[in-house]
């Protein structure tokens, strides 16, 4: 019989690796779209959130039917899939508003993370007017923000995991929050790239996140300059004597 307690922590530290290895080559490697700007592209992404959303589902709950091990086995490569079905969405839907060239890898992960983890990306866009200007992050930001979100997700999919031990429920559960959750990040999605519309190129703003990092390095070395410092005014000190 599976001890889920047992199994938690090894569980949770697999998905924040699949995690941070997953969307990090999602964003860095977006995905291409075949579709190209339409005439109506509000309800041209309403019927790709709606098919999105069942694809997504579908893939879920077929993957959530194996109950006990089995079942827990198959949670990454589940949500592994989903999210690449989601980000698939998320550039249709930029092409649809013919701004697949503003679809950045920040402008992916506030999309994909934006509903599920809104507390961690406050600093990652900035309201500006009707629009939401995504913030350009360094490599090394964005990395450190992947892994606060793995955290979280995971977290929270842990609970999901206990629902494959019940046979049916279980597989309905999970394709029912999946479906509420592909269709909350094309709702995201939509909302970023109509607002885009009649801009040209993606505006950007300095990052708050990268100032504090540029900050805290600055008071490092500060501190070991005046360490150094000191030093020096100690061995000049016993050179004298």
């Amino acid at each position: 019989m599976l001890n889920f307690n047992e199994f938690k922590k090894d569980e949770s530290n697999s998905i924040q690796e699949m995690f941070n290895s997953v969307v990090f080559n999602l964003i860095t490697d977006i995905p291409d779209s075949l579709l190209c700007p339409n005439r109506d592209p509000d309800t041209r992404a309403d019927i790709l959130i709606k098919q999105a959303a069942l694809k997504a589902a579908a893939v879920s709950t077929s993957l959530s039917i194996p109950a006990g091990f089995t079942g827990v086995l198959t949670s990454i490569p589940d949500i592994a899939a989903v999210w690449r079905i989601q980000a698939q969405l998320v550039s249709d839907i930029a092409c649809t508003y013919g701004k697949f060239a503003m679809l950045t890898r920040e402008a992916m992960v506030w999309c994909l993370f934006r509903h599920s983890a809104a507390s961690l990306l406050r600093d990652v866009a900035v309201r500006t007017g009707s629009r939401i200007v995504v913030q350009k992050l360094s490599l090394a930001a964005l990395q450190k923000l992947l892994q606060k979100i793995g955290v979280k997700i995971s977290a929270n999919f842990l609970g999901r995991i206990a629902l494959r031990a019940i046979p049916a429920i279980g597989a309905i559960g999970n394709g029912a929050y999946t479906y509420f959750d592909t269709n909350e990040v094309g709702k995201t999605a939509k909302s970023y790239f109509k607002a885009l519309e009649g801009v040209e190129k993606p505006e950007l703003v300095e990052n708050a996140i990268d100032k504090e990092s540029e900050s805290s390095d600055d008071g490092a070395d500060q501190s070991a300059s005046g360490e150094n410092s000191a030093e020096s005014t100690v061995h000049s000190s016993d050179e004298n004597n």
